[in-house]
């Protein structure tokens, strides 16, 4: 029977096991969020991104068999070793991640965690780390897979196991019930009141861009104000599914080229979305997509997609918000119009500049001539 003071390692060993278990099934499932979270942490220029995602979850699969059902040592040694280099790897990955500012997801656990990368990823994965030490104790200590050890446990033993799990399970009580108490700290939407004429007709009443947080695709963020603070910006919520969306995605670029003074961007709802974009082929090509995590920034101008709406570079909304594909395209089209209309009146100032430099020249030179 194994000592009572060897049980707390077992343990150690079984966490690690359970837990390469529950991510490689998760990364099995949906490769593409690994590459996802291969690229929101940097890695892409390290790691071939394709071939991780294919090879990655099989082999957290095969450690964590090897940890529960190696009736020998050895094959265990080895296992829990590979399991620490891994954890090791992990961790010094999420620490680099935030020390650089890439909070994207990390997707460690595949698509089920969404997630970003914070101070709680390091401290798991750190807790981890010492886990996946303890398993590699036990496991140079003599120990066998995690099921041949629970089966020479005594009666001790199994208290430390029992125990163990129901702390483990009262923990998971408290947080799913946290969760379901938590409160929707989305922001309450609050349109402004429409403003009549005399005539009775809406009059457009420039409103100041709101405070709502944006991120880029490495995970890093801004917000809407310090988006417009050099450029005015047309933002297009759109949807990597929607019919309408993808219609709209497709002109975009050319959109870009013609209305060189507006930085458009396209604005997906999370980083998902935006990679079944990019995937399908819909996502323009030359523009920066933005992520507005949990439309929260959506909810400032209203619902559906795709809605466009242009931040001025003074601070004050220029254009829309607008929803629907008609309207997004004719609320483009009329930024075009208004460019081109102040482009026009501009060449028609200059000519009438020169007009008056040719006409008044005569009387300067007048008596000049022979």
């Amino acid at each position: 029977m194994l000592a009572v003071p060897t049980v707390p390692l077992v343990l150690c060993t079984a966490l690690i096991a359970l837990t390469l278990l529950v991510s490689g099934i998760a990364k099995a499932k949906d490769p593409q969020s690994t590459v996802t979270g291969i690229q929101n942490l940097g890695l892409e220029k390290i790691a071939p991104t394709r071939a991780v995602s294919l090879i990655l979850p099989w082999f957290e699969i095969a450690l964590a068999a090897v940890l529960v059902l190696s009736p020998v040592r050895l094959p265990t040694v080895i296992a829990s070793g590979l399991a620490l280099v891994l954890m090791l790897f992990y961790t010094v990955v999420i620490a680099r991640a935030l020390a650089t500012g890439r909070t994207g997801s990390c997707n460690c656990f595949g698509s089920e965690s969404t997630a970003p990368v914070s101070q709680y990823t390091l401290f798991r994965n750190l807790a981890l780390l010492a886990a996946a030490a303890g398993a590699h104790a036990a496991a140079l200590a003599g120990g066998a897979g995690v099921l041949f050890t629970f089966l020479s446990l005594d009666a001790s033993g199994w208290v430390w196991v029992i125990g163990a799990a129901l702390i483990a399970a009262t923990l998971d009580a408290v947080r799913r019930g946290d969760a379901l108490g938590a409160k929707d700290e989305r922001p309450e939407v609050i349109l402004p009141e429409p403003v009549y004429d005399e005539n009775g007709e809406e009059q457009y009443v420039r409103m100041p861009i709101p405070h709502a947080a944006l991120y880029l695709e490495n995970g890093r963020h801004t917000n809407l104000r310090a988006l417009a603070k050099n450029q005015a910006r047309m933002l297009v919520f759109v949807s990597a599914t929607c019919a309408g969306c993808v219609k709209f995605l497709k002109t975009m670029a050319s959109g870009q080229e013609r209305l060189p003074q507006v930085a458009l961007h396209p604005v997906y709802s999370s980083l998902d979305s935006l990679q079944t974009s990019r995937n399908a082929g819909t996502l323009p090509e030359g523009l920066t997509p933005l992520i507005d995590r949990d439309a929260g920034a959506r909810a400032n101008f209203g619902n559906g997609v795709p809605l466009a709406v242009v931040l001025g570079a003074d601070g004050l909304i220029a254009g829309g918000p607008v929803a629907g594909v008609e309207a997004v395209e004719a609320l483009l089209t009329d930024i075009e119009e208004q460019f081109a209309e102040v482009a026009r009146l501009a060449e028609e100032e200059r000519q009438e500049q020169i007009r008056q430099a040719f006409a008044a020249g005569p009387s300067n030179t007048e008596g000049d001539h022979l």
